[in-house]
């Protein structure tokens, strides 16, 4: 009678936290950009409704990105019709989509080490990769921040101003 040995393939991970300070700030920074972003989102709700700051931050409260995003999508449609100003917004909403596709991939896995390995992200999905670099960190905050600043601007003074401001003198 001939025993297969079966080798098991598991490993052994334990929770981890990285000691590196200037990782942990990186990481730090980005999710303040990340919130910076939301923020404007809900200044944009504020602007296409017509309502007042403290309005739009009771109507937001405990509202996530994709909430803030299709909020933002259902007033435009009402607010701007079929035009060339709403197409603008929803490539700006696909833009912070994105963005916060490449945040959530970081922030919302959990980072663990294997015994005798290095550290690692792994998502929900349980696809796994190497921890970011500072870097990279620092680029996504940085991406995240200029397209925050971007679409501030449209909404106070670029394009969705112009465009409501047209609606409101029509």
């Amino acid at each position: 009678m001939h025993h297969k040995s079966t080798v098991s393939s598991t490993k052994f991970v334990r929770f981890h936290v990285p000691k590196d300070q200037a990782l942990l700030a990186a990481f730090g920074e980005m999710s303040l950009r990340h919130e910076h972003m939301n923020y404007i989102l809900k200044m944009t709700i504020k602007t296409l409704a017509g309502i007042t700051l403290d309005q739009a931050l009771a109507e937001t409260k405990y509202k996530g990105s994709r909430q803030l995003r299709n909020r933002i999508k259902t007033l435009a449609r009402k607010a701007l019709g079929n035009s060339a100003a709403l197409l603008k917004l929803q490539a700006l909403l696909r833009t912070s989509e994105a963005l916060t596709e490449k945040r959530n991939n970081l922030v919302h896995g959990f980072c663990a080490k294997e015994l005798d390995g290095d550290a690692r992200i792994s998502d929900a999905h349980g696809n796994e990769r190497p921890l970011p670099t500072v870097g990279d960190l620092h680029a996504l905050a940085k991406e995240i921040e200029s397209h925050t600043k971007r679409l501030n601007l449209e909404r106070r003074q670029g394009f969705l101003a112009k465009a409501l401001q047209k609606r409101n003198d029509a």
